[in-house]
């Protein structure tokens, strides 16, 4: 078959180039030298986290802020129906006042 054919040329043993074990040593060497860098993805995960914590913070300041809104005008509401509801009640009361008089 070709694919047998392909893949056993494919995966055939080829000797590796002049002077291949002595770059990949010396690379090794060279990397225990150097100090470890920290990887580049740490610093975008903490970035990332930072964001989601501040606009996790930012969202919940934001649904209080309009839960106290929201809060403040029931409060008004309910105040100008009382005071509407006071109003109301005193002019029935001196209504039966002026009946109950004559």
């Amino acid at each position: 078959m070709s694919l047998d054919n392909d893949l056993r040329s494919a995966l055939r043993r080829v000797p590796a180039p002049e002077g291949f074990a002595d770059r990949v040593l010396s690379r090794v060497k060279s990397a225990e030298r150097r100090p470890a860098a920290a990887p580049w993805w740490r610093a975008v995960a903490a970035t990332l986290l930072l964001a989601a914590i501040l606009g996790g913070w930012g969202a919940h300041e934001m649904v209080e802020r309009r839960r106290e809104a929201a809060g403040q005008l029931a409060r008004d509401q309910v105040l100008l129906a009382l005071r509407i509801t006071g109003e109301k009640l005193s002019q029935a009361q001196r209504g039966v006042r002026h009946i109950t008089r004559q």
